[in-house]
């Protein structure tokens, strides 16, 4: 489309000490819910170390069923919007949840299952941490007339870089809400997910 893009990591994700413990409860999970491409990562890793039991999965759009997909257990329910509370109205009957979640990940698929009653145990396998860039990585972000943002902690770590706040596309409405609060000017995708935030740059960029 002729338009410049960089990619700019600004976090970075590290195991927990409870990912030891993910393979031993998969043998007797009845539901596992995923809501990250990380999370979806160290799911396959430790299904691949239970040696590969029947599992029904649950994931957050697009890019995390792809994940999932890629590794050879395609997901068995994807929402038509992907948010948390669009994954817990939607999730089929089950007896219990086993969340694999990251140190950030929010609330709302454990409080939206629980008042549905559905019980569920929420295990933080990952933690994400803002990593050191480099001068030229810092250069970029001075330079971007748009920012896209995948999360409220990429905005939040993209604000600690720079006083600079250009446009910001923003692929869901918690991350749309924390940039915002950072004083960035938001479009936030029509629909969470990757086509979505595509629209939201493209909107931006015409502004």
């Amino acid at each position: 489309m002729g338009i410049e893009a960089a990619e700019v990591a600004l976090l970075e994700q590290v195991d927990l000490p409870a990912l030891a413990l993910l393979p031993g409860k998969l043998q007797r999970a009845d539901w596992v819910a995923v809501t990250s491409k990380e999370g979806a990562r160290r799911l396959l890793l430790a299904w691949e170390r239970a040696k590969r039991p029947p599992l029904q999965v649950a994931a957050v759009g697009e890019g995390t069923a792809e994940v999932l997909k890629e590794g050879g257990l395609p997901p068995a329910f994807v929402p038509g919007r992907a948010t948390a509370q669009d994954l817990a109205r939607g999730f089929p009957e089950a007896k219990r949840v086993l969340f694999v979640a990251g140190d950030l990940a929010g609330k709302d698929l454990e409080g939206g299952l629980r008042a549905r009653g559905v019980p569920v145990e929420r295990l933080e396998v990952y933690a994400t941490r803002e990593r050191a860039l480099s001068p030229e990585e810092v250069a970029l972000l001075e330079r971007a007339e748009v920012v896209a943002f995948f999360s409220p902690s990429g905005a939040r770590a993209f604000a600690r870089w720079t006083n600079r706040r250009p446009r910001a596309a923003c692929i869901g409405p918690s991350t749309a809400k924390e940039a915002r609060r950072l004083g960035f000017p938001v479009w936030e995708a029509k629909e969470p997910g990757l086509e979505g935030l595509l629209g939201a740059i493209l909107e931006a960029l015409s502004h």
